[in-house]
């Protein structure tokens, strides 16, 4: 069995098994270790130093310059089905996005305060679910 060097530590095991595939993209086998003793028992991840990435000593080097390459970023489509005209946000310019027409705050408060929500009009106001940005109409 050839001698395990750790070369990443990692809080959660999605990331470690992205980093595990990326690493198998380029022919180098690697090794998740504590993984499930941290699942079973996550108090213990500052103990055990987090989850663990091995690979070979003879690997390391390579693995270690795999893991540092920036992966491309692709660019993430902003717009949804054209077939309903929407409103699109000013600011990121996507079409994704919805109009409030009733006042969420002040039935929240009315329900807090008297038991049962009171709905109350209040301006159009826009949101962009892409970016979270509100605007009024």
């Amino acid at each position: 069995m050839p001698d395990l060097v750790t070369i990443a530590s990692y809080n959660d095991v999605i990331s470690a098994t992205f980093d595990q595939h990326k690493l198998e993209e380029h022919g180098i086998d690697s090794y998740i270790a504590d993984e499930v003793t941290i699942a079973m028992q996550w108090t213990l991840m500052n103990a055990l130093g987090g989850i663990k990435l091995r690979v070979s000593s003879a690997d390391a080097d390579e693995a270690m310059r795999i893991l540092r390459e920036r992966t491309e970023e692709s660019d993430v489509e902003k717009t949804i089905d054209e077939s309903t005209p929407a409103v699109t946000c000013p600011s990121c310019g996507s079409n994704n996005t919805g109009t409030e027409t009733l006042s969420r705050r002040f039935a929240g408060w009315t329900w807090l305060l008297l038991g049962f929500p009171l709905l109350w009009p209040s301006k159009k106001q826009h949101q962009c679910f892409y970016c979270s940005h509100r605007w009024k109409a």
